[in-house]
């Protein structure tokens, strides 16, 4: 069960993301007629139902978003900070506006005002949900950090469980989801990423949230998807309940990706967005040399 799982939509910036996955920041306003009763999963519900309607709004016209998301990217210095995803995505679009058509702005930029709204209901949900959680709980920093232990499966039914770290130089840990639209662009370059570190002692693994819990449709789902997408990499699942499932519901921006060293341990920070981007998969890289210098110096 994730509290967010706000779509990346191949956005290049980290910046969008960590707005969009955490919209209080440096905001103070809460809305006094918030439900104080709701319990932590209801909120969660709420949150999701509403993360939900903001990724409609892009999917509907997602190759326009992403037309965008390129522009914006160019001019990623010029952006103010913005603590609601929606007035960023607005002030980008009036700093690129001359780069559309008056129909995509005017597309664009309904969209984002409806995203704006959303998140201004989503805010003080997430204030609330953090104050029912753990003051430790979430993937903020998991620099150096062990990736925690599980015992699951293969969507092929074959029993697997954290030892398989030990087993490879580098693992790289890839989380997405079936309905996300660059989770599932990205998996090919997955596959080609996995199929070149097999000649190095790695691997990619991936774990689709859908599965977790081993339901029988949603591995089939995601069974299907890669193949259609010829990806053979392993792909995982565990007990949603596990210290592995609660690590995976913490995880609000999708695709999100891991480098975890043959100890367990999660080297350099999450990668938020598909490796399909020049840049992400520039950065993982040489997180990947690095852990790989590492393990043979040893």
């Amino acid at each position: 069960m994730n509290l967010k799982k706000f779509l990346t939509l191949a956005l290049a910036f980290t910046l969008v993301l960590s707005l969009a996955a955490c919209g209080s920041k440096g905001d103070d306003k809460t809305d006094d007629t918030t439900d104080q009763t709701m319990t932590a999963e209801e909120l969660n519900a709420k949150i999701q139902e509403l993360a939900d309607k903001e990724n409609a709004i892009m999917e509907e016209d997602l190759e326009l978003w992403q037309k965008l998301f390129a522009a914006m990217n160019e001019k990623r210095d010029e952006l103010a900070q913005e603590s609601n995803y929606g007035t960023y995505l607005l002030d980008g679009i009036e700093l690129v506006k001359d780069q559309f058509t008056d129909d995509e702005i005017k597309t664009l930029t309904d969209g984002a005002e409806k995203i704006r709204d959303i998140e201004d209901e989503i805010q003080p949900l997430q204030e609330q949900y953090a104050a029912l959680q753990p003051a430790d709980d979430g993937n903020a920093d998991t620099e150096g950090q062990a990736f925690p232990a599980f015992t699951g499966k293969d969507l092929d039914g074959n029993d697997v469980d954290s030892s398989l770290f030990s087993k490879n130089a580098v693992t790289v840990v890839n989380f997405w989801f079936s309905g996300c639209s660059p989770c599932v662009t990205e998996l090919s370059e997955l596959n080609a990423l996995n199929e070149k570190l097999k000649q190095q002692g790695g691997a990619v693994i991936g774990i689709n949230t859908d599965t977790l819990g081993g339901y029988a449709d949603q591995i089939s789902e995601a069974k299907g998807i890669l193949e259609k997408k010829e990806a053979t990499y392993q792909n995982i699942y565990f007990d949603s309940d596990s210290d592995a499932g609660k690590f995976a519901s913490g995880i609000m921006a999708f695709p999100t990706t891991y480098v975890v060293d043959r100890s367990g341990n999660i080297v350099g920070e999450a990668l938020l967005g598909g490796i399909d981007n020049e840049d992400n998969m520039a950065t993982l890289q040489t997180i990947i040399d690095q852990v790989l210098a590492s393990d043979s110096a040893k």
